[in-house]
């Protein structure tokens, strides 16, 4: 199974995105990736998107998977990180990450970046009908030209 991740600068629906990645990108596995570590450690915005930015350029020249810049457009068939399995920001001075669904974000310690055990969503059931539902934290709508809107998991909700 592929792992996603969405990079943003911000909270809320007002959260810049500023590019995704998949495969592989698990935030320890960002850790041992030196751009990974930079970007996970940034103690600034602008080192955080200067090392994201770099990070998108090197993840598929190391052979490490697939990355995804704005300028490109938003990557995924769904409109929410949410459906995603990491969701990695940079605001209050530090950078967070929470999982798809989280309730939360986790504050990283530049100095001793651990990422949490458990952030992901408090109601796994609930998330599969609404992923970005309350009580996920609020991000962004995107949408991919030309794709589709219907919310599969709001379908299966639906099932008999």
């Amino acid at each position: 199974m592929s792992t996603r991740t969405d990079f943003y600068v911000g909270t809320g629906t007002a959260a810049s995105w500023i590019g995704s990645l998949q495969f592989g990108c698990h935030p320890d596995n960002l850790l041992k990736h030196p751009d990974g570590h930079a970007a996970l450690t940034a103690r600034r915005a602008s080192a955080y998107r200067a090392a994201v930015r770099v990070l998108l350029t090197m993840w598929p020249v190391d052979g490490l998977g697939a990355a995804f810049e704005p300028r490109n457009g938003w990557p995924w068939h769904w409109e929410t990180s949410h459906r995603n399995d990491w969701i990695i920001s940079y605001h209050d001075d530090a950078v967070h990450l929470t999982a798809g669904g989280g309730d939360r974000w986790h504050r990283l310690d530049p100095d001793d970046p651990r990422p949490p055990l458990t952030c992901g969503p408090p109601d796994f059931a609930r998330w599969l009908r609404d992923p970005g539902g309350e009580p996920a934290v609020r991000l962004p709508a995107y949408r991919a030209p030309g794709s589709r809107t219907e919310d599969w998991g709001s379908l299966l909700g639906r099932l008999p």
